[in-house]
């Protein structure tokens, strides 16, 4: 059986956004939202037409920040 990727969930329109503390200064901006109990959300600062969202199951959250950090992403 191939393993299926989780149906992203779309983020709570109440949820509350902060600009990460590892974002630039030349406007490379990520926007972390309130996590939930199930999913952690991410979004670009520079698309505020659309507000693209990535949504991450909660359990992958700190495993993919993890990745980041050894650069294995």
């Amino acid at each position: 059986m191939i393993p299926r990727p989780p149906i992203p969930l779309p983020p709570r329109e109440e949820t509350r956004w902060t600009v990460s503390s590892y974002s630039g200064r030349d406007n490379n901006c990520v926007e972390i939202g309130e996590p939930s109990s199930r999913t952690q959300a991410v979004r670009d600062t520079k698309d505020a037409a659309r507000r693209t969202t990535l949504t991450f199951p909660a359990a992958s959250w700190q495993p993919f920040l993890e990745a980041i950090a050894r650069e294995t992403l």
